[in-house]
């Protein structure tokens, strides 16, 4: 107990502000797992667009989301996967300053050293703080990804109302980890690792080459103060263009794992996650769970009178014999 006691007097500030985030804000990340595995347990209804009018199918906001899981599985079905989120978070952070540590980043330069670099000197500063971030971030995905894993899964338990990865003292994370290794394998820890790791590299790279870009060549020196913005939007921007990475990473870390929402008909058998990305592309999934107070249903549909109508095979069947 002493050495518990000692680690949490051991966590900084920020840190722990950040998992106190995260605990307030967990049951919203349980209904974006949810939307982006494709589970919609509640219809759509007929809407107008705000700007336009034009007749749409709006879904349940993630209040309405959280009040049918509420309903469903009562007040601790919106914290399902909170412990390996939070562990996952301890593991980053612990990683990334064990990184800092043994590779720290580039001297901070005053502004009169900065202005005397050529542009040569300055790109050449860049590229190597650019590919040590890189390195970083993809130390602490490999790493933290297994509790990656157990959260998403454990989220999509609810699915088919299945307790694999829950319901031990610890939030699942033992149960989690003995039957993810007992159905597929030690390597099924890192299932849907290339998608997320591709978005992660991505973000890292884009962002401190905008950053970089505008910082240098767009902005004046006397802007100081506007550049330490610049990182910000610019990770906002990448944020959002690799978005579509977390949910094919998010599918493929359910997808034939043992539990039911990796299978018909509740998922299509992906080989791999690139046929889940073109699966996805094809129809226009990629985004989803990307907003979540104002939705709109963007799967397959048809123009009734005034009326939007979602497509559904039971549109295909022949009529039936009198």
């Amino acid at each position: 107990m002493e050495a518990i006691e000692n680690f949490i007097e051991d966590i900084p500030p920020h840190l722990a502000l950040k998992l106190a985030t995260t605990v307030v804000t967990h049951p919203m990340e349980v209904c974006k797992v949810l939307i982006q595995l494709g589970h919609e347990p509640v219809a759509p209804v007929q809407g107008k667009t705000l700007l336009t009018g034009k007749p749409v199918l709006k879904l349940p906001s993630v209040f309405t989301y959280m009040g049918h899981i509420r309903k469903k599985e009562g007040l601790t079905g919106l914290w399902r996967g909170c412990s390996p989120r939070l562990s996952m978070l301890l593991v980053q952070h612990y990683t990334a300053a064990k990184f800092d540590e043994l590779y720290p980043p580039e001297a901070e330069l005053t502004e009169e050293e900065e202005g005397k670099l050529d542009d040569q000197e300055r790109i050449m500063r860049f590229g190597r703080e650019t590919v040590r971030c890189m390195a970083n971030k993809m130390v602490c995905v490999v790493i933290s990804h297994p509790l990656q894993v157990m959260t998403v899964r454990a989220i999509a338990e609810f699915i088919a109302d299945e307790h694999k990865y829950t319901g031990d003292y610890v939030g699942g994370l033992i149960a989690g980890l003995i039957n993810s290794i007992k159905d597929n394998g030690i390597l099924s820890l890192w299932s849907g690792i290339q998608p997320r790791l591709a978005g992660e590299l991505f973000v890292v790279w884009l962002s401190s080459v905008l950053s970089f870009a505008v910082n240098n060549y767009v902005l004046k020196k006397e802007e100081k103060s506007v550049k330490g913005y610049v990182e910000q939007v610019a990770g906002f921007i990448c944020q959002s263009l690799a978005y579509p990475m977390q949910v094919v990473s998010t599918c493929m870390i359910v997808s034939r794992s043992g539990l039911a929402a990796g299978y018909p008909p509740f998922m299509p058998m992906y080989i791999n996650w690139t046929d889940c990305y073109k699966h996805l592309k094809s129809q226009n999934q990629l985004k989803r769970g990307s907003g979540m107070f104002v939705r709109y249903y963007s799967g397959p549909q048809v123009l009734v009178g005034d009326k939007i109508v979602p497509v559904s095979s039971n549109m295909f069947k022949p009529p039936g014999k009198n």
